[in-house]
């Protein structure tokens, strides 16, 4: 198993326009497969030079890292975006997990295989649901003091929408469970029953 340290990992604000290319055309090559692949024959697939991909990351589990990171932070940042002109803080909490349950969706669940090999990309993994959850539980306090929802532990319920997917998530991809739905939708009908319970009529 690979170790990988998000210390060596660029951030995006770090990576060249050329550099976030490279990692798109990496992403939808991980749709493919890259088991057994070396640096070189990725560079090769994504026809550019192998020192190209040394700038983006150090070794290919990095590079996955990266890429996963990438997908990550956009799926935050599309659903940050969304709830801006929203008054209501129970739709923004709403509108913000609806986008950010994509992070257990279709889309992640080509990396899923690649990164159960890498050891240490949990790091970055817990950055983004601590992020996720930190954010529901601003959105939660927002909800009580508008009076939309009863009062309850914001942060425990935080973790219960944030934390609960990704653990849905890796169980059903790691064969551990089955699910009627998708660990998406499935992490969706949880989040209902919760918020529908709190919501005041």
């Amino acid at each position: 198993m690979a170790i990988v340290s998000t210390r060596k990992l660029k951030s995006l604000n770090e990576l060249s326009s050329k550099h976030i290319q490279v990692i798109e055309e990496f992403e939808k090559l991980l749709e493919i497969g890259i088991s057994g692949m070396t640096m070189a024959d990725i560079a090769a697939k994504l026809k550019v030079s192998l020192r190209t991909l040394y700038e983006i990351a150090p070794s290919k589990e990095h590079l996955i890292t990266a890429t996963m990171n990438r997908v990550l932070t956009n799926i935050g940042q599309e659903a940050s975006a969304s709830i801006k002109e929203i008054q209501s803080p129970l739709s923004k909490l709403k509108m913000y997990i609806e986008i950010g349950y994509a992070a257990v969706g279709p889309r992640i669940k080509k990396f899923s295989t690649d990164l159960s090999k890498v050891r240490g990309v949990e790091e970055m993994l817990d950055y983004h649901r601590d992020y996720f959850v930190a954010r529901i539980e601003e959105l939660l306090d927002e909800a009580i003091a508008s009076d939309e929802i009863e009062d309850t532990d914001t942060h425990v319920v935080a973790i219960a929408l944030g934390d609960f997917p990704r653990l849905l998530s890796d169980d059903f991809f790691e064969g551990k469970t089955k699910l009627k739905n998708t660990p998406e939708a499935s992490a969706h009908l949880v989040a209902d029953l919760i918020l529908d319970s709190l919501e005041r009529k």
